[in-house]
């Protein structure tokens, strides 16, 4: 992956080591995990009378995408349904190949979050937060980066838990969304994801081994 997506990696590392030095304190959620599957971005008020271009339909390429996310929080809350407050990072890369070069959109999502487990054996999540993006566009060994100011993006998921309760193996399936307007122009990029996921996920309370 590109420069500002291995940052973004590194970024998401380093989060997990702090949240690992603490893997045992009283009432932590912890989940990490990524995937793949498949992306579309539009970019608006580029093409004037055209006005939006669909990249993902114009590539010559299949598009390839990879997703990250770090959840780290409390809980549960004292009912029935474990219930437990998060923050969120997380992001996707959307890279797709045309003929002078190489386009790689990087959305970027921070937050807070819930995640439920109505059974031992499902796992329910929701956030929403600021979103940022970093793009690179690579041609004749070129590079142009577009970044933006603050944005709006959710994403929501649903998983299956093949471990046990206190340490799950999650795999799932989410819908991840961003909106964000680039500071170079007035262009504004709407970038979208559903793909599967695999995740590690601990917490200390709320079930059994």
């Amino acid at each position: 992956m590109r420069n500002n997506f291995s940052k973004f990696v590194l970024t998401v590392g380093f989060g997990l080591t702090i949240a690992l030095s603490s893997a045992y304190a009283q009432g932590l959620y912890l989940d990490v995990g990524g995937g793949i599957g498949s992306g579309t971005t539009k970019l608006s008020g580029l093409l004037g009378s055209k006005g939006e271009l669909d990249v993902s339909d114009n590539a010559s390429f299949d598009l390839a995408l990879e997703a990250f996310s770090l959840k780290v929080g409390y809980g549960p809350f004292p009912i029935d349904i474990p219930i437990y407050v998060v923050g969120v990072i997380g992001g996707f890369a959307h890279q797709l190949k045309y003929s002078y070069g190489t386009a790689q959109y990087n959305s970027y999502l921070i937050g807070p979050g819930v995640v439920v487990y109505p059974i031992d054996m499902l796992q329910l999540g929701l956030s929403a937060g600021i979103s940022w993006i970093a793009n690179e566009t690579i041609s004749n060994s070129s590079i142009t980066v577009n970044e933006t100011g603050s944005g709006f993006a959710w994403e929501v998921s649903a998983a299956a838990n093949l471990g046990s309760v206190k340490h799950a193996c999650l795999l799932g399936i989410k819908y991840f969304s961003a909106n964000n307007e680039w500071k170079s122009s007035k262009v504004e990029q709407k970038s979208s994801m559903i793909g599967i996921f695999v995740k590690y996920a601990f917490r200390t309370k709320g079930g059994g081994e």
